[in-house]
């Protein structure tokens, strides 16, 4: 498979606004720092706190709005205003809400209280599940077809800066300070961040779209069948991707680990392996396409399952724990280049963000069994029969892809 992985049958903009992408990669940052603060800095101080892998394990349940945000995502196309920006007022809102969310986040103990602090959080991601939908439907509706496969790279690489800035700037150097401590930095830096987003024009000015998305258009676009082989290709790749991922906080502190040195290993040191991996996945797409990048990430994956399979069969260690999180977090978002810039191509004109948090939303509800289930399990079948299991998934999914990949009817509907 050979050109980049793009349609251009599709409405994006023929030229892409001069600073689109780098807005996009500040507005991915903040986004990134408040959802990872979820996914792997509560579990750290929970974990740390003494609470069973059980209990961590409902930490998923706080990504429900970000699986299920194509239920409002309809509501993003169809309405807003062009004075202040189609995408840019839920662009604001979203934050506004995740902001006024952090405050009450702040007095809540996760030792004492771990059921309110996964509420408030739940609460909190519905704000940050906003902001990413409009900010998918902005960067479908503006970049244009050949800037996509950098606009994922950026994307994904912002998101791994994003985790540097909260493994470095929050909790290495707060997290000894306390919880409170920990959270009132995110909500100056969320403040903060707030302040410069109503700076930013985005698309103010822009007209709201002709044929705006129905409300029951949620999974039109898994009617067609490359949609649904992406959705497999990624679900499959992603079973050796999202368990070493999202364990890796409890992995860490069964290591030995404090939350500081967890929070850096696992969010400064992986999400700088992350930010590498997501911008070399870019040339990868762009020369061979993005399928033969999954099936490259899923063999990576299903060794690296495989390889802490044996290794931790004997019990977690530390220098070990700190590499296999670190590569988890660079074969993850280098997954996150190759399938975004592809179901890029595949959205439609009037939902734009429908089509995306549709396919993300659905993707997100497979991963997030496979994770819950596998995170709930940890402390009563271990960590080796969990990770073989995750090889064999990522396996599967790396055939997958290279029988895509080699699928003329799959090419041309993916590449110019």
């Amino acid at each position: 498979m050979s050109g980049v992985n793009i349609d251009t049958a599709g409405s994006a903009a023929p030229t892409t606004p001069r600073g689109l992408i780098a807005t996009v990669g500040f507005l991915v940052v903040m986004q990134a720092v408040l959802a990872q603060f979820v996914v792997h800095g509560i579990p750290l101080f929970m974990r740390e706190a003494g609470h069973p892998a059980q209990v961590i394990g409902l930490i998923y349940i706080v990504a429900i709005p970000y699986v299920m945000r194509f239920l409002w995502a309809p509501l993003i196309d169809r309405i807003g205003s062009p004075r202040i920006g189609h995408f840019r007022g839920w662009i604001l809102g979203g934050h506004a809400m995740s902001v006024i969310a952090l405050v009450p986040l702040a007095l809540s103990d996760p030792a004492t209280m771990p059921f309110v602090v996964i509420a408030i959080a739940f609460v909190m991601t519905i704000g940050v599940a906003t902001q990413m939908t409009a900010t998918g439907g902005l960067m479908v509706e503006k970049l244009a077809p050949t800037d996509r496969p950098a606009g994922a790279a950026v994307q994904a690489a912002s998101a791994g800066f994003g985790g540097l800035l909260l493994g470095a700037g929050v909790l290495y150097l707060m997290a000894d300070l306390g919880w409170a401590a920990t959270v009132g930095a995110l909500v100056g830096l969320a403040a903060a961040s707030l302040a410069l987003l109503t700076v930013l024009r985005l698309d103010a000015g822009s007209p709201l779209p002709e044929k705006p998305a129905p409300f029951w258009s949620q999974f039109s676009i898994l009617r067609r069948h490359n949609t649904r082989h992406l959705l497999m290709t990624t679900v499959l790749v992603s079973m050796g991707l999202i368990l070493t991922y999202g364990f890796k906080s409890i992995v860490l502190v069964d290591a030995g680990y404090s939350v500081a040195e967890a929070g850096f290993i696992g969010l400064v040191l992986g999400n700088a392996a992350g930010f590498v991996c997501a911008l070399t996945a870019r040339p990868i797409v762009a020369r061979w396409g993005g399928f033969v990048c999954l099936a490259g990430i899923g063999v990576g994956a299903a060794l690296l399952c495989a390889v802490f399979a044996m290794r931790f069969s004997s019990g977690v260690e530390p220098v070990p724990a700190a590499v296999f999180a670190i590569i988890a977090n660079g074969l993850t978002f280098a997954s996150f280049t190759a399938a975004r810039s592809l179901i890029m191509s595949m959205c439609s004109e009037g939902q734009k963000a429908t089509d995306l948090a549709a396919f993300i939303g659905i993707e997100g509800v497979c991963i997030l069994v496979f994770a819950g289930i596998g995170t709930s399990l940890i402390d009563l079948i271990g960590y080796p029969a969990i990770l073989a299991a995750a090889a064999m998934g990522s396996l599967g999914g790396c055939i997958v892809a290279l029988r895509a990949s080699r699928s003329p009817s799959k090419e041309a509907a993916a590449s110019t």
